[in-house]
């Protein structure tokens, strides 16, 4: 573990240490924590910018946190309607099983979530994800409902 410099007439426990390892067992964490958690906090702000930052420091966003990114631009026409187009583009590729006549209906009711009757579009998606699994994504949009109506 240490080299010890000691004298004959000095007793063992008493040994200068020369080298002492220092082994390192933390890591640097910001204030703010992991990107993960950080992307969390920022979605529950419900500021769009804020979330669009947080979300470019993963190396991948879970189809759940796209679908709570995308609700977070529905007031924002061009970058809502790119990331649905995203969006949508994963959950095609993504999900097994989901044919032409489900992907037209996923696209559609979410493309509605930016309308007045956004209501029956939401209620849409979140029966077409609970369909095909995405508990997570289903309930992202089952939140972001209630929190409306």
């Amino acid at each position: 573990m240490f080299t010890a410099m000691r004298s004959a007439s000095m007793p063992a426990e008493v040994a200068t240490p020369l080298f002492c390892p220092r082994m390192r067992t933390s890591v640097r964490v910001t204030a703010q924590g992991r990107p993960y958690a950080r992307l969390q906090r920022a979605l529950a702000t419900g500021n769009p910018n804020i979330a669009l930052a947080a979300a470019a420091e993963l190396p991948r966003v879970d189809l759940a946190d796209a679908l709570a990114l995308c609700l977070l631009l529905r007031d924002d026409g061009e970058r809502f309607e790119r990331a649905i187009v995203r969006w949508h583009g994963r959950f095609c590729l993504e999900v097994p099983g989901v044919g032409a006549s489900e992907a037209q209906l996923a696209l559609a009711a979410l493309r509605s979530t930016a309308r007045p009757e956004y209501e029956a579009g939401a209620r849409a998606l979140i029966t077409l994800l609970d369909h095909h699994g995405l508990v997570a994504a289903a309930e992202v949009a089952e939140k972001w409902l209630e929190r409306r109506l």
